[in-house]
């Protein structure tokens, strides 16, 4: 039997799921619509012995409309946490009937973050929102912090019958499509992996970084390839998507990986259009709530350099020890390695590259020139008046 529903209270998991609740809540459909209950199967590896005060496995749900300290896997780090022990090492296994939430995703890698002796499979029958970016983002989270997140196959929903289901010896009987859910729902788990990793296309790198400055046959938006400098180095590339611009992603990305306080980091940025006075002055916003982050800022063009208020957003970044370049070919070459989906294909610079970055150098060096009487002779007598 299904045992009572829990209370934030109570944290105490579960021991077995009743079949038709089972089948219900675990069922893969492409489309689950009153299924609003998130179940946590869990099992603990330690080489420790289990106890009846610390399970090695067991059950959690969420409660319906409940705040996200409530969710299943909040429920189970409440739980699990009391029972850490620094000198153990610890093996988790998730099986659960929706993928974690963003909330969860972010509150999860965190904890991975802090508890390195701490490693997390996560197999899902279902995605939550899949298409939501904030669902990508926490899926990202979870990957960086090293956690494993799979879809679940028909071998995992037999050893869940089998071990957290009161069967009564009945066999698992698998229901109408779950092969082709499994497939469908792997498949769609893995495009969201790949765009979030977001290793760019060979064409959208040749055609968004190609560094003149002069109108395109293409439109070419902002995209950002950054590399936060780590044990493991965090690598992703961003665009602007539905009204959330790329810096602003960048910087919410940043925020949700709690970074140490104590510890020092590197981040260095590649943009296919430097930014404007806004968003460059939402980059000195956020350097300034990290005082032990190091910026660095590469830019393949200039974004309407000849506006004054763009001006002033490269010097503000500047002036707030952010180190403001132009990418050179060996940033590309970087870029083309490290950003991209090249297929082992080595970097084919482009006719007048180097002429171009040089070109493009120079402006953004009178632009980030000290205002000297010196210069401003030097500008007006460059007028040709």
């Amino acid at each position: 039997m299904l045992s009572s529903p829990q209370t934030p209270g109570t944290r105490k998991p579960m021991k077995t799921l009743a079949p038709d609740k089972f089948s219900f809540n675990f069922e893969n459909l492409r489309l689950a619509h009153g299924r609003n209950t998130t179940f946590l199967c869990f099992q603990v590896e330690t080489k420790a012995p289990p106890s009846l005060n610390s399970p090695d496995s067991g059950i959690f749900q969420n409660q319906d409309h409940c705040p996200s300290h409530h969710h299943a896997e909040m429920v189970f780090l409440t739980w699990f946490q009391k029972r850490l022990s620094p000198a153990q090492h610890y093996e988790v296994t998730w099986y659960m009937s929706w993928s974690p939430c963003s909330r969860c995703a972010v509150q999860v890698a965190k904890f991975l973050k802090s508890n390195s002796t701490v490693n997390l499979s996560i197999f899902v029958a279902r995605l939550y929102y899949p298409r939501e970016l904030e669902t990508k983002d926490g899926l990202h989270s979870l990957w960086q912090a090293g956690a494993q997140v799979q879809i679940m196959f028909f071998q995992d929903f037999k050893y869940c019958w089998e071990n957290f289901v009161n069967n009564e010896g009945k066999p698992f009987q698998p229901w109408k499509n779950l092969d082709e859910n499994s497939k469908d729902w792997d498949t769609e788990l893995k495009d969201i992996h790949r765009n979030t990793t977001d290793l760019l296309t060979e064409e959208i790198f040749y055609s968004q970084f190609y560094n003149r400055e002069k109108k395109s046959s293409i439109p070419r938006k902002t995209y950002l390839c950054y590399q936060l400098n780590e044990p493991q180095p965090v690598k992703r590339c961003l665009h602007y998507k539905k009204g959330y611009h790329a810096v602003t992603r960048f910087i919410d990305g940043i925020v949700s990986m709690n970074l140490d306080p104590a510890r020092s980091y590197d981040i260095t940025c590649y943009f296919t259009w430097s930014p404007c006075n806004r968003y460059a002055r939402k980059l000195v916003s956020f350097i300034e709530d990290y005082p032990n982050l190091r910026l660095k800022v590469y830019t393949s063009r200039l974004y309407f350099h000849w506006c004054w208020m763009n001006m002033q957003g490269l010097q503000h970044l500047q002036n707030s020890r952010v180190t403001v370049a132009v990418m050179t070919f060996r940033d590309f070459e970087y870029c083309w390695k490290n950003f991209v989906d090249n297929q082992g294909k080595p970097f084919e610079p482009w006719e007048k590259l180097d002429l171009y970055s040089q070109s493009t150098e120079r402006r953004l060096r009178r632009i980030l020139k000290p205002l000297t009487p010196d210069v401003l002779n030097e500008d007006f007598g460059n007028l040709h008046l």
